[in-house]
């Protein structure tokens, strides 16, 4: 599935996504909160390697209304833990959360997150956040999902 990000203003942006069976599905969304959740989503899974995660299930056919209605009352297990990852991950991203702290909080969920994790994800999202950045107006920032070996190409736009 790509995922295409462009830059409408300093506050909007479009999020289109065309899945591999090229159904097609876009809105347009607040940028200053919105959309480094969604960054976060993508780098925490991505290191997890979830492929029942917001992206997973978006590829997988779930429209935008489907996963907010899933997003804010879980019944799977895999958008229940992305969640529960992803909004203390934002809170490490901005300077409120130790990473420790973070480790710690979600060792009884997530036993795969160790120091080393949280790492991975900020500096995914170093680069995430930094290809945005670089993203002129009117422009469009693509990723695939799932992501191939290693961290997005920057110079990869549509």
């Amino acid at each position: 599935m790509d995922i295409h990000l462009q830059r409408i203003t300093n506050d909007r942006h479009r999020l289109t996504i065309v899945r591999a069976d090229n159904s097609r599905e876009a809105c347009e969304l607040e940028t200053r909160s919105v959309l480094l959740h969604d960054l976060v989503h993508f780098a925490v899974e991505a290191e997890a390697r979830m492929e029942d995660g917001f992206w997973g299930l978006v590829a997988s056919g779930f429209g935008f209304a489907e996963l907010r209605a899933e997003a804010e009352s879980p019944t799977r297990r895999g958008i229940h833990l992305a969640e529960s990852l992803v909004g203390p991950m934002q809170a490490v991203w901005n300077g409120r959360l130790d990473p420790d702290r973070y480790v710690a909080h979600a060792e009884a969920h997530a036993p795969f997150v160790d120091r080393e994790f949280v790492d991975r994800v900020l500096e995914r999202l170093r680069r995430l956040w930094g290809h945005w950045s670089a993203t002129g107006f009117h422009e469009v920032m693509t990723l695939r999902w799932p992501p191939e070996s290693g961290i997005e190409n920057p110079a990869h736009r549509v």
